[in-house]
């Protein structure tokens, strides 16, 4: 039951701040919101991403056309810098984004910036620069449920001036640079490795933010989070060059620092993979695997902590999770059992039940026919021996349970 006493915050009479290109979404054209780092280094909002993603085989940036098959973590680092330097453009999304929400009963992850709880589970720091009062009403209820408490009226408290420029850069800054940098420190804008300013941005698929350099200390057979220690699939992520920019604009001076501290030698990017977010990476690599009928594949149905979006192989589906996105797992993070918060706003537990689905093979082909991902191959009749015809085909149509679950069954 929706609580009538919940109300949110009416900004329509304050007008939006200035925001660059450079912060804009290039799906929506609107303010980066609850903003999502590509591994190719380009910015989306969280749902603009999971939109544009292929429910049958890897996504592309939308920029660049890089492939992926991963939906990664919103990037807290920059979801609570925006806030902090654009409040009021950020709450009008936030109050678009929720009313949307409400209608389709799909909600994104929520944050909570005053406790910090949030932070702490991907391993952010509550400075007192990063944990200024913003009382956000949507962060502070069940959005699921509606069951919401009454929030006071919204104050963006602006944090105390801690530039650390001289006053005779500030004095050359445009006023609306000026102004942003009274709003922000470098306490905001920090590795979480080597503690210091973000020095060219990478951005893990878990969302925590690296400075190039530490990614590549962290490397070893594998590339996995210092905090959270989740693994990074496929390879290494390309540096954010709009976040590098706004670093270089607004920290000129620690920038230049740490640029003069940080010697070439160390940064060991290979030739073939460039950290150029124009580059088209992957673009045309070869699919042919995707076009395997044995393979299992969980079309419209992604993974809640690695993100793998569809799901390949087991497909593991909470049993206690009740929202309409349901929550599931694909095998390496069922058995590995970790316990990161699920990529939208479930109420997942550790002592949940999860029961093993497999995948409609029939549904599969018929798409793949359609789509012509199976190319010139023959269907191999052997492995479709074993399947119960009976049983898929009166779930082609009609999923039943899984429809709950499954977003794209909705769409």
């Amino acid at each position: 039951m929706e609580n009538t006493a919940f109300t949110i915050p009416n900004f329509s009479d304050e007008e939006d701040e200035e925001v660059p290109d450079s912060f804009s979404c290039c799906v929506c054209l609107d303010l980066l919101y609850k903003p999502i780092v590509l591994s190719c280094g380009h910015i989306c909002c969280f749902w603009c991403v999971y939109k544009s993603m292929n429910c049958l085989r890897e996504s592309q940036c939308p920029t660049c056309r890089h492939q992926y098959y991963h939906f990664p973590t919103v990037c807290q680092a920059l979801h609570f810098l925006l806030l902090k330097m654009y409040p009021v453009a950020y709450n009008r999304r936030i109050n678009q984004t929720l009313e949307e929400e409400k209608k389709s009963g799909f909600y994104s992850p929520q944050f909570d910036p005053d406790t910090c709880e949030s932070q702490a589970k991907f391993g952010h720091s509550c400075s007192p620069s990063s944990s200024s009062k913003m009382n956000l009403v949507p962060n502070s209820c069940n959005v699921e449920t509606f069951e919401c408490t009454k929030q006071p009226e919204f104050t963006a408290h602006k944090a105390e001036p801690e530039t650390t420029g001289t006053p005779a850069e500030e004095k050359t800054l445009p006023h609306d640079k000026l102004d942003i940098k009274q709003k922000i420190s470098v306490a905001d804008v920090m590795c979480t490795m080597c503690k210091q300013l973000l020095f060219r941005p990478v951005v893990l698929n878990c969302g925590h933010v690296y400075c190039e350099t530490c990614v590549y200390k962290l490397a070893d057979e594998m590339l996995r989070c210092e905090v959270c220690q989740s693994p990074h699939p496929r390879g290494f992520p390309k540096v954010c060059l709009e976040f590098n920019h706004f670093l270089e604009e607004q920290f000129a001076e620690e920038y230049a620092r740490r640029s003069d501290a940080i010697e070439l030698k160390e940064i060991k990017v290979k030739p073939e993979t460039p950290s150029c977010s124009l580059d088209n990476g992957n673009k045309g690599e070869s699919t042919e695997w995707w076009s395997d009928p044995d393979l299992k594949v969980h079309i419209g149905v992604g993974c809640d902590f690695c993100g793998m979006f569809p799901i390949i192989g087991d497909r593991y589906r909470c049993t206690d999770c009740k929202e309409k996105m349901g929550f599931d797992l694909c095998k390496d993070c069922y058995d590995t059992r970790s316990k990161l918060p699920g990529r939208f706003n479930q109420q997942h537990t550790s002592d949940h039940s999860f029961k093993l689905v497999q995948p409609n093979y029939i549904r599969n082909i018929m798409l793949r026919l359609v789509t012509g991902q199976l190319g010139d191959r023959s269907i191999d009749t052997e492995s479709l021996s074993n399947i119960d015809f009976t049983a898929e085909a009166s779930g082609l149509f009609d999923d039943g349970e899984d429809n709950q679950n499954d977003p794209e069954a909705t769409d």
